[in-house]
């Protein structure tokens, strides 16, 4: 089962200002601001007809390529150092989940809007009392390691930054999740399995939710083998599936 990460977007806003009198400004001036206007508005566009050719699936009308997938050099060469016969498979399941990761928080993000699902700030506080000693400890660990690993101490500094886990954020996170399952679960029902990142996850209501918004045309999986591999995700046969007089979304796992 692919491992689902966290709802997060980044969005890149670029905004030119013009920092001229509108008295002083020249026609010319204004003809060549223009001219840079349009043909930056052109660039966008064949650079977004390229995307769309080039589109390996479709989400919420924006093209997914194959670069947005693939995983950066660091880490190829981490798989080659490690895994040197498996470079292409492994590279080939890091780019299915990636995928995956990017349909799943989108069609998530957008459910808990339209359903009006506001993180519980009782229940963050619930789980950080219960693990957050847990990733302390975790984060000294891998900074420790990473010190010990590393010469430069600017080096230092940003990596351990980079991979150290904020107990808010992760909390946070949890807790979203699992209030968008629960109503997951309470709208579609099914299957729910026991996974060793989700103790209680509602696959079928997953693989239903997926259809609608699929059917609806809010995405679509281009490539035959990565849709192949997505939908896999979500279908029967189910491992560890979790008796139905046992599911309970009443309260959260970690309660």
């Amino acid at each position: 089962m692919l491992r689902m990460n966290s709802v997060f977007f980044a969005f890149v806003l670029s905004t030119t200002f013009i920092s001229s009198s509108p008295f002083a400004q020249s026609s010319s001036n204004i003809q060549n601001t223009s001219q840079g206007t349009q043909n930056a508005s052109s660039a966008t566009s064949n650079q977004t007809s390229s995307n769309q050719a080039n589109a390996i699936a479709m989400l919420f009308g924006e093209p997914i390529t194959l670069a947005d997938i693939t995983p950066d050099q660091d880490t190829i060469s981490k798989i080659r150092k490690q895994a040197p016969d498996n470079v292409t498979q492994l590279v080939t399941q890091m780019r299915a989940i990636n995928l995956a990761n990017q349909i799943i928080e989108a069609v998530l993000s957008d459910y808990a809007s339209k359903n009006n699902i506001k993180v519980d700030e009782s229940l963050v506080e619930a789980f950080k009392q219960k693990f957050g000693s847990e990733y302390e400890k975790n984060n000294k660990k891998i900074a420790a390691k990473k010190d010990a690993q590393q010469e430069d101490s600017d080096l230092k500094e940003s990596t351990s930054a980079e991979d150290t886990a904020s107990i808010d954020e992760i909390a946070s996170t949890q807790v979203e999740r699992w209030q968008i399952e629960k109503h997951l679960y309470n709208t579609y029902g099914g299957v729910v399995i026991f996974e060793q990142s989700n103790p209680s996850m509602p696959v079928e209501a997953y693989l239903t939710l997926m259809k609608e918004y699929a059917s609806a045309g809010k995405f679509n999986v281009v490539d035959a083998a990565l849709a192949e591999r997505f939908w896999a995700a979500f279908e029967p046969p189910y491992e560890f599936v979790i008796a139905p007089e046992d599911v309970d979304f009443n309260q959260p796992w970690w309660r």
